[in-house]
């Protein structure tokens, strides 16, 4: 005949109910109830705005699940956030891949409800800036591109108004729309001067230097003789 064994000597687990498992270490994103919407888009370039993105940083979890989902497609770049309009550039191999495959594995796996390509007319100032800015950045890595890194606009854009100036100055009264060869020239230069102070400031700089060392050197071959 069993005997019951004393309560002390009972296991204290034997009659307490399961315990839940641990909940896994990597947890799905939570849903966002908004697409992932394209704004601008250039080969290696993509700008898109999510409305959750608002306000939050790289650290906050929609953020975060997004950026991660990025980072595992490879031929990514970089991720660049602007928490003010609620967008993000994302900079992208396009050798490596397609746009379309990299907003499609950020949308699922960072927990949007797909793809959109923005089609709003309206847009505030922020945002016009912002395009604006886009457009002017496609642009110089194309250039950059053409020439091998040997120059971007801050250097095309002046060698441009300086050869109008050239062509206003030939046809002189037979310009036409072309503006007057002086102006154009003024604002190549002053465009050049411009974009490329620090460099005029850094030679300006040692040119001092050298005439100061210089007349140092004056001084004490006066006295030497």
């Amino acid at each position: 005949m069993r005997r019951n064994l004393p309560a002390e000597l009972k296991d204290p687990t034997a009659d307490a109910a399961p315990r839940e498992s641990a909940p896994e270490s990597e947890e799905l994103p939570k849903l966002v109830d908004e697409p992932l919407r394209l704004v601008h888009h250039h080969p290696g370039y993509l700008r898109v705005r999510v409305a959750a993105f608002l306000g939050q940083d790289d650290a906050s979890p929609v953020v975060t699940a997004a950026r991660s989902a990025a980072e595992a497609v490879p031929g990514f770049r970089s991720w660049t956030l602007n928490p003010k309009t609620g967008s993000v550039v994302i900079q992208y191999d396009p050798g490596a891949v397609e746009p379309d495959d990299l907003l499609k594995h950020i949308a699922k796996n960072g927990g949007f409800r797909g793809v959109e390509i923005a089609t709003r007319t309206k847009v505030n100032r922020q945002e016009l800036v912002s395009n604006f800015l886009d457009t002017v950045e496609g642009i110089n890595r194309a250039v950059d591109r053409l020439t091998g890194g040997r120059a971007d606009l801050r250097e095309i854009t002046p060698v441009a108004l300086a050869a109008v100036s050239v062509v206003s100055f030939i046809l002189d009264q037979n310009r036409g729309r072309l503006p007057e060869w002086s102006g154009a020239l003024y604002h190549s230069y002053r465009i050049f001067m411009h974009w490329h102070r620090p460099e005029v400031r850094t030679r300006e700089r040692i040119g001092r230097q050298e005439d100061e060392q210089g007349s140092q050197v004056e001084k004490l071959d006066d006295r030497t003789e």
